[in-house]
């Protein structure tokens, strides 16, 4: 495969692609977009950014093809042709950490996003041509040639592989045993070096101690900052995407987010691009790849991602108890850890993992999965006198290769009971494909650790009524009500939208006024499809949006 991309009118954000694709023992090629991307469980839809999609063959005669499915294209009678020529356009106007966008400062592509494959021969060698200025500058793990192109072995490791060319980036490297650790930022940015290198120092040596090798000789942290509020990573193997902003706050407020982000992104180099479920081994990108065991490849990434800044010294004890209280609180406010379990939740990411959903419908693969992440490492340390942990499973689990090795919930489970010596049927049962209690669990890992946790009283009054609220144009709409809480029985439900309490209109102090009359009967004002009523709120109880203590 041949990709040659042009840009021009960059402000219009459209890349003109043209891709020579070889005719190989078949008279008829299956042309793939992929319909989802790494890093994010989701189908994608991708090929809505498509225009102009033309086939030709080697003289420039147009080609009929047939449109198969809304991402993949069938070009037939090919018995004469050694290759086809696929033109198209694609429009790039969004920027996260997993997006493709042209505009007037930069070109920044995630092929999966944007590339077409055979799927048919997805294992041939890829070439990429880029015509951008020649002021800039680019920065991508593939490997560039003599010839100002760039290669990858296949498919597969091009979808893996982003780019971003502009003629702003700043870019430096550091190296950490013996391997190139290339910082790559692109935006409004002023990069303290000193502080950076010598904290991410720590936790990239920590973590490839813990492994006991790393697949590769170079690794690409390509930062993406934004003048707005921002906050997005996605791995790669041989990089990180990493979206943060805004800039003024990047080495300031959002610093610990900066490594958080980090730790968690280079942890997947070994737990999901070395360690994969079955289901993803190989990915297919042309349909959902379902699987239940979100609760290791993103779960264990949570837990580890924060364990290892805290346990290299880049975290202290204090911020590492404040990275736990926020996963106790994700995890206590949402009722849909009483409905839906991590695996049945890790299934329907592909349904509708990333959106808030109906209300307590399910968990986060994120937060549940690195709770019980943090109760499986604290078991194993116990059960062997902390001679083993966590970490042993997953160094077992990876192959200290470069190829990837799978795994299922039995292989898992039986690792984790290898290196501890003790059972897991109870927290598989309960926790993993049931909807138990965490909190006995918990408590007993903390006991463990030398730690505890503790349940406090809601700071926000409107969490002691089970409530929250989103502030906007003056009012304040309803974005959870915890099931047997006060809102709950008094009949507030999701997407009410509060005007006043006790009759003084609210102009986004909602927490002022429910303050203000804390000792008296509150009468509320909300719209309700497009209705006012008027409620009464009862007086708050035992389900309460709880603040937590760890210590």
């Amino acid at each position: 495969m041949e990709y040659r991309l042009k840009i021009t009118d960059a402000h219009k954000h459209f890349i003109s692609f043209s891709v020579k694709v070889n005719v190989i023992e078949s008279s008829f090629l299956k042309l793939q977009l992929p319909s989802w991307r790494p890093g994010r469980y989701e189908l994608g839809d991708f090929a809505k950014n498509i225009r102009n999609f033309k086939v030709y063959d080697e003289k420039g005669k147009i080609l009929n093809f047939n449109k198969t499915s809304k991402d993949s294209w069938l070009v037939e009678n090919l018995d004469q042709e050694n290759h086809v020529i696929v033109n198209y356009e694609y429009y790039a106007n969004t920027l996260n950490a997993g997006s493709t966008l042209l505009n007037e400062h930069q070109l920044y592509i995630n092929p999966v996003n944007c590339f077409i494959y055979d799927s048919n021969n997805n294992n041939e060698n890829c070439i990429v041509y880029l015509d951008v200025p020649k002021s800039y500058k680019t920065v991508t793990s593939l490997k560039l040639k003599d010839d100002g192109s760039y290669n990858a072995i296949n498919f597969d490791e091009l979808a893996d592989s982003p780019i971003i060319s502009s003629e702003s980036l700043q870019q430096r490297t550091l190296k950490v045993l013996d391997i190139k650790f290339h910082f790559c930022f692109q935006g409004e940015i002023r990069p303290k070096w000193e502080k950076l290198f010598s904290d991410f120092e720590k936790f990239i040596e920590y973590q490839i101690n813990c492994f006991g090798s790393f697949p590769f000789k170079d690794y690409y942290f390509l930062f993406q900052i934004t003048p707005h509020s921002a906050y997005h990573g996605v791995e790669h193997h041989e990089s990180t995407v990493i979206l943060l902003g805004p800039s003024y706050d990047v080495f300031g407020k959002l610093y610990i987010e900066l490594l958080g982000v980090s730790s968690h992104e280079l942890y997947h180099v070994w737990n999901i691009k070395g360690i994969r479920p079955e289901e993803m081994s190989p990915y297919d990108f042309s349909k959902e790849n379902y699987n239940e065991l979100g609760y290791v490849a993103e779960g264990v990434t949570t837990y580890m991602g924060d364990r290892m800044l805290f346990e290299s010294g880049v975290f202290s004890e204090h911020q590492y108890f404040n990275e736990l209280v926020k996963l106790l609180k994700r995890h206590y406010h949402n009722d849909g850890r009483k409905n839906y379990s991590v695996a049945a939740s890790s299934f329907d990411t592909w349904l509708d993992g990333y959106v808030a959903g109906i209300p307590g419908r399910k968990v986060s693969i994120y937060v549940e999965g690195a709770l019980i992440a943090f109760i499986c490492d604290s078991r194993i340390r116990n059960a062997t006198n902390n001679k083993k942990s966590l970490h042993d499973v997953m160094r077992k689990m990876y192959s200290n290769e470069q190829k990837v090795t799978s795994y299922d919930k039995e292989k898992y489970k039986t690792i984790l009971e290898e290196i501890s010596g003790v059972l897991f049927d109870d927290i598989f049962n309960d926790l993993i494909y049931g909807t138990a209690d965490f909190t006995p669990y918990l408590e007993l890992a903390m006991k463990g650790f030398g730690w505890s946790m503790s349940q406090k009283k809601p700071i926000l009054s409107s969490h002691n009524y089970g409530l929250k609220v989103l502030n906007s144009n003056g009012f304040s709409k309803v974005v959870g009500v915890l099931d047997g809480g006060a809102a709950d029985m008094s009949g507030i439900v999701l997407d009410d939208v509060v005007h006043s309490v006790n009759g003084f209109r609210l102009t986004n102090n909602f927490e002022n006024w429910l303050s203000y009359f804390i000792n008296d009967e509150i009468v509320i004002s909300l719209e309700r499809d497009g209705k006012l009523r008027r409620l009464t709120l009862e007086k708050p109880n035992n389900y309460r949006y709880y603040d937590y203590e760890v210590k």
